[in-house]
């Protein structure tokens, strides 16, 4: 114990005040990475690297096994870039926009989360009076980029009048999900994985099932209005509760993301 609280004095001592930026930038760049790849589908491939980088590991004991593994090697380099092409272009074109540093060349002004939340839900039951369906993603902790690539962007601030005009049925963006994030509407006519759960009911619509199936793989709040009987559910935590009033749904979604911001502002305070 001596030895290393000595080890550690020394390179307190050595440590320059370049060394202590480096190792600050270093880390920083690895946190934006990180943060890039959340919620995306690199997360599960980088957890199969690690599973393979143990083997490979293990495989020192093994001679004929690690022989293959490192003739493999350059292939898996190819290999990785191939896989990881769409990360890759999107984290060049965070780093031009600026968002890979945190910064934001362009940003849309936010918003509070009771006015989001007011807006989106009037705007469902306004829907629902109408005939109209809609599918509302507001994302909460998990990123949601690989279902964003998967519509158009829009990049606007969330009011009534923008999501009652994205899904109007005479608009071509109509088909398909809207995704939220904080106070801004950044893509519409999403593509959401459907729930492929046993034991659905029949009368469970295509609607329903996107929702539940996203709401089954992340943490997001998916609004569903029913074009057919103007319920308004809404599915997360792989759960979906049916025919929402407007009360119920409010205070539902208020929970959610007054609970999240608690967490974070915790989360800095400590």
């Amino acid at each position: 114990m001596n030895e290393l609280l000595e080890t550690f004095r020394q390179i307190l001592h050595n440590l320059r005040w370049l060394d202590a930026l480096d190792i600050l930038i270093v880390a920083y760049l690895v946190y934006r990475l990180l943060l890039l790849m959340r919620g995306t589908r690199a997360v599960p491939l980088f957890r199969g690297l690690g599973l393979l980088l143990l083997i490979f590991l293990i495989s020192s004991w093994l001679p004929t096994l690690n022989y293959i593994l490192r003739a493999l090697v350059p292939v898996a380099l190819i290999a990785l870039v191939v896989i990881f092409q769409p990360e890759l272009r999107m984290a060049l074109e965070h780093l031009g926009r600026g968002h890979f540093l945190g910064l934001r060349f362009s940003a849309v002004g936010g918003g509070s989360v009771p006015d989001v939340i007011t807006s989106v839900v009037e705007a469902a039951f306004r829907m629902a009076e109408k005939g109209h369906g809609a599918l509302i993603v507001m994302e909460r902790s998990q990123r949601l980029s690989d279902i964003i690539r998967t519509g158009k962007a829009i990049n606007g601030r969330v009011s009534v009048e923008l999501l009652m005009t994205i899904f109007n049925p005479r608009t071509p963006l109509h088909d398909g999900a809207v995704v939220i994030r904080g106070a801004e509407l950044l893509a519409a006519s999403c593509v959401l994985p459907h729930s492929e759960r046993p034991g659905l009911s029949t009368e469970t619509g295509m609607r329903h099932r996107a929702a539940l199936g996203l709401a089954e793989r992340t943490d997001a709040a998916v609004i569903v209005i029913s074009e057919e009987t103007g319920n308004v559910s809404l599915a997360v935590n792989g759960t979906l509760s049916p025919a929402l009033q407007r009360p119920q749904l409010t205070e539902r979604l208020m929970e959610m993301f007054e609970s999240q911001l608690q967490e974070k502002r915790f989360f800095w305070r400590k």
